[in-house]
């Protein structure tokens, strides 16, 4: 990577609501991609998943660079994810959506109401 921070923006943290996912909702969704990522032929080597309950208020954890892809799912309540070199881009999720994270992006979540939420990563 060059000495230059990548356009966040555009290349930061994907928000997918719930009405772009279909029928089976984000919980389908995330076994499929469960299952594609196991099973790809570029070959995942680890697969983590975890959840985690928030207060409104609370966060994951201090902001962070992660150097696996993650996918964070809304599954109540409604969560607040900002990214960049000073956090300062920002989405809010809210149950039965999605946000993508790519690798390498330093990034931080806050419930903005109690929430749950299920985090997927791969490396």
């Amino acid at each position: 990577m060059s000495g230059t921070s990548p356009d966040w923006l555009e290349h930061g943290v994907r928000l997918v609501r719930r009405d772009e996912i279909s029928a089976g909702g984000a919980a389908e969704l995330v076994a499929r991609l469960v299952a594609a990522l196991t099973h790809a032929p570029t070959g995942i080597d680890t697969l983590a998943a975890d959840s985690l309950e928030l207060a409104a208020g609370e966060s994951q954890a201090a902001p962070r660079l992660s150097t696996d892809e993650s996918v964070i799912c809304v599954i109540s309540g409604e969560a607040l994810i900002r990214w960049g070199d000073q956090l300062e881009f920002s989405a809010t999720a809210g149950a039965g959506d999605l946000l993508i994270v790519p690798a390498h992006i330093i990034h931080h979540t806050r419930a903005l109401k109690r929430c749950r939420i299920y985090f997927l990563s791969g490396k």
